[in-house]
């Protein structure tokens, strides 16, 4: 009877073990699952991940999620403490609430020494910072940059917009649909989508999330023009829903005049294989509203799950993929395959390859750019519940608005200005 008890226990325990995340195999081996988003960086470095396999006995598996499904998954799995992911591709959108929910582990704590953390760009590091503590490796970041059909420009005699108004007088010539779009811009819902584009507008016109109490006024007449002005982008475009795929694959196929977005998506338009445009763009500075040139900030990083790695065993190992993932080899590997602009080291934007691999205006595009970066969204906890309500409101009145119907611009804000205020207790 002693016996039967004891083997039954023995199984029982044995079998509770299988369920730890990511416990090591038979073969002592421990997997590693990465949620992630579908980016051709990371397809590129897939293709390298048996050699960090084979030395560290790890097994990695790439779990690919649309953008919008990769946060909520990744919130999902933190606060119902699933554990199902032990490293998370996080952005600047989420990593207050990240924070404070202690669903994140301290990364420089397991990032290891030999990958060198104080090579990464300082201003890119403290995105993923929040209260003195690093929560994310930076492996990107994003700023506006103008893309522009040169050709079409010379063509008809059309000067490089500089302000606001002079970039919606270019959109407005040059739309002749469906042949060609004067613009295309983000409208898909989403406290990382369409919201984080239309931050930089809100601010350029004046207007902000919070005052100085902490209270909601996006709202206001300031905030109301933005919106306005906003919406004669989205009238302009192929559709009022875009993501930021869709926009940039619709200029990459020439159906596209002019675009500001992100700085990284170089990479793709300047690729034969994916863009009809590659020889045919130009690229200037962002233009400027009434408070001036803005360009938002993202900071895309990885992090290691509290809720994925129970153990210090699990830690130490997803510390040694991030380390391996945005090392330096691995920064270079991508400059020279075509993917450069997703990098976040100073070393490799002042490396010999990456002077090489891009064309003097665009760098020099990338400067100016860089010199008017502001957090255009809040980093605080309630954020992404903020602005994906907000989100839904703006994409309301974009489709509205492509469609030819009325819409009040004014009731939305107040709605969304309403709930924010609940959420944060105003």
């Amino acid at each position: 009877m002693k016996k039967s008890l004891f083997v039954l226990l023995l199984i029982t325990i044995t079998m509770s073990l299988l369920f730890i995340p990511g416990l090591a195999s038979a073969q002592n081996k421990i997997t590693i699952n990465v949620l992630t988003q579908p980016r051709r960086e990371w397809e590129l470095l897939e293709q390298y991940l048996p050699e960090f396999e084979e030395k560290e006995n790890i097994d990695v598996v790439f779990h690919y999620f649309a953008e919008l499904e990769r946060r909520s998954k990744s919130r999902l799995d933190a606060s119902t403490k699933a554990g199902q992911y032990q490293v998370y591709y996080m952005d600047e959108a989420n990593v207050a609430e990240f924070a404070v929910n202690n669903w994140l582990v301290p990364i420089k704590d397991y990032y290891p020494e030999e990958n060198d953390f104080a090579d990464f760009s300082e201003p890119l590091v403290a995105v993923l910072t929040f209260n003195d503590i690093t929560y994310g490796a930076p492996m990107t970041f994003e700023g506006n940059v103008m893309f522009y059909r040169k050709d079409l420009f010379e063509r008809d005699g059309i000067a490089v917009p500089q302000t606001l108004d002079e970039y919606l007088e270019v959109v407005k010539h040059f739309h002749n649909p469906p042949e060609l779009y004067g613009t295309a811009v983000r409208g898909l819902r989403g406290s990382g989508m369409n919201v984080w584009r239309f931050s930089p507008y809100l601010k350029m016109f004046g207007g902000q999330y919070l005052d100085e109490n902490g209270v909601p006024v996006f709202n206001s007449p300031e905030a109301v023009k933005a919106v306005e002005y906003y919406i004669e982008l989205i009238k302009h475009s192929p559709s009022p829903t875009l993501s930021w795929s869709d926009a940039m694959d619709n200029f990459n196929a020439g159906k596209v005049a002019i675009v500001e977005y992100a700085n990284l998506k170089m990479d793709y338009t300047m690729d034969p294989k994916g863009s009809v445009v590659y020889d045919k763009v130009g690229y200037s500075k962002p233009v400027a509203g009434p408070m001036g040139a803005i360009s938002n900030t993202a900071v895309h990083g990885l992090g290691i799950s509290v809720a994925g790695c129970p153990t210090e065993e699990l830690k130490v190992a997803a510390g040694k993929f991030i380390g391996w993932f945005t090392s330096k080899e691995n920064e270079i590997r991508k400059v020279v395959a075509g993917s450069g602009l997703t990098n976040a080291r100073k070393s490799t934007f002042a490396s010999p390859e990456f002077a090489a691999a891009y064309p003097a205006e665009f760098v020099e595009a990338q400067v100016e750019m860089m010199k008017i970066q502001q957090m255009c969204i809040l980093q605080i906890p309630e954020w992404p519940e903020i602005g994906d309500y907000l989100g839904v409101k703006l994409e309301e009145l974009f489709t509205k608005a492509y469609a030819g119907q009325s819409y009040d611009i004014q009731a939305a804000l107040d709605d969304a200005v309403s709930y924010a205020k609940e959420v944060l207790g105003k």
